[in-house]
């Protein structure tokens, strides 16, 4: 991540069991565990806008 000085840090507490599967899908990935946390995060937002708009139509 090229901009990763401009972004603020955020502490996020996720239970131990979630935390672990995100940094096996991150090895399985070769992403560290903030850039997997990351896409995993941007997906759901892209999942629940594909929801809301399957719900309209």
């Amino acid at each position: 991540m090229k901009d990763a000085h401009k972004i603020s840090p955020y502490s996020l507490r996720i239970p131990g069991k979630l935390k672990d599967r995100a940094r096996e899908e991150a090895h399985a990935n070769r992403r560290s565990l903030n850039t997997e946390l990351e896409l995993l995060i941007e997906d759901g937002f892209k999942w629940r806008e594909l929801q809301r708009k399957q719900a309209i139509s």
